[in-house]
C-alpha cells in the first residue's frame, strides 16, 4: 500500500474492537420553535417525531422537484426560527457533496437552516475526516439518511481519470486527492468521448463512496438496525434534478 492510499484509506480498524450498542431506534424530536406567513411571522411550538429514512428520502426529492420546477419554498429562514437552532440541531438527512460553487446543496433540496448536515469536500470524496463527520451525524444527531450526491462535469472527477503521471503532475496535496479520487474508478477506456468516460467516472465516484460507508462499523450498525440508509444521486447542472442511483 503507498503511502497516499494509507494516509487517505478510512480507518477500519479503529472501531473494531468496540462494542456497539443494541439497537434502539431513536425518537428524538424535531423541535421547531417558529414559523412564519407571508404576512407576518409567528411564534409556534410545534414537535415533530424524526424521520424514518423513507420520509428522509421523500422530503430530499420534493426538496428537489420544487427546485427543478421554480417553485422554492426558502424553508426555515425566518428569524424566530433561526433563534430555536441556537440551543441544539435536528437535522432530518446527512448530505456529502462536492465542493464545487455549482451545486449549493440547500438550494437544489430546498431545504433551510438547521435541516441538513453538510459537507462537501472536492469529488464528494469519503476519506477519514468525512466519514468522522457522518459518524457524528448518524451517531449523536441520528439522521435517517446519508446521501452522497456528485454531479456531471465534475472537475474532481475529470482530473482522476487523467493519467498516473497528469496526476502527480498537481501539488502534493492536490494529487493526494485525485489518486484517492482515482481509487474509486474502474478502469474506464480512454476510447470512449471525454464527455461519457466523466458520467461514468462520477456515478462510480458515487458508488464507491457508498460502499465506503457501509464499511465503516458505526454505519454499518446504523444502517442494520434501520436507523439511516446511505443513498446516492448525481445532479444535473442543466435541468437541476438529482438522479438517484439504484
Amino acid at each position: 500500500m503507498n503511502s497516499v492510499t494509507a494516509a487517505l484509506r478510512i480507518g477500519l480498524g479503529v472501531l473494531v474492537g468496540a462494542l456497539l450498542p443494541a439497537c434502539s431506534h431513536h425518537n428524538h424530536a424535531h423541535e421547531s420553535l417558529a414559523s412564519h406567513s407571508s404576512n407576518a411571522t409567528v411564534a409556534s411550538s410545534v414537535t415533530v417525531a424524526e424521520h424514518a429514512p423513507d420520509d428522509a428520502l421523500r422530503r430530499l426529492q420534493e426538496g428537489n422537484a420544487r427546485f427543478v420546477s421554480g417553485e422554492m419554498r426558502h424553508p426555515h429562514e425566518a428569524r424566530t426560527w433561526r433563534t430555536g437552532l441556537e440551543g441544539a440541531q435536528h437535522p432530518f438527512a446527512t448530505v456529502i457533496g462536492c465542493s464545487d460553487s455549482r451545486v449549493p446543496l440547500e438550494l437544489l433540496f430546498d431545504q433551510g437552516f438547521g435541516d441538513l448536515f453538510v459537507i462537501r469536500v472536492a469529488g464528494n470524496l469519503i476519506a477519514r475526516d468525512e466519514a468522522g463527520s457522518i459518524e457524528y451525524a448518524v451517531a449523536h444527531l441520528h439522521t435517517p439518511i446519508v446521501a452522497v450526491i456528485g454531479h456531471e462535469h465534475c472537475g474532481a472527477v475529470t482530473a482522476a481519470l487523467g493519467t498516473h503521471e497528469e496526476i502527480m503532475s498537481e501539488p502534493q496535496e492536490l494529487s493526494d486527492l485525485l489518486a484517492a479520487i482515482h481509487v474509486g474508478m474502474p478502469e474506464i477506456p480512454y476510447d470512449l468521448p471525454k464527455e461519457e468516460r466523466v458520467a461514468r467516472g462520477v456515478d462510480a465516484n458515487v458508488r464507491h463512496a457508498m460502499e465506503q460507508l457501509h464499511k465503516v462499523p458505526t454505519m454499518q450498525h446504523a444502517v442494520e438496525c434501520g436507523d439511516t440508509r446511505v443513498v446516492g444521486g448525481v445532479y444535473d447542472l442543466h435541468t437541476g434534478a438529482v438522479r438517484w442511483l439504484d
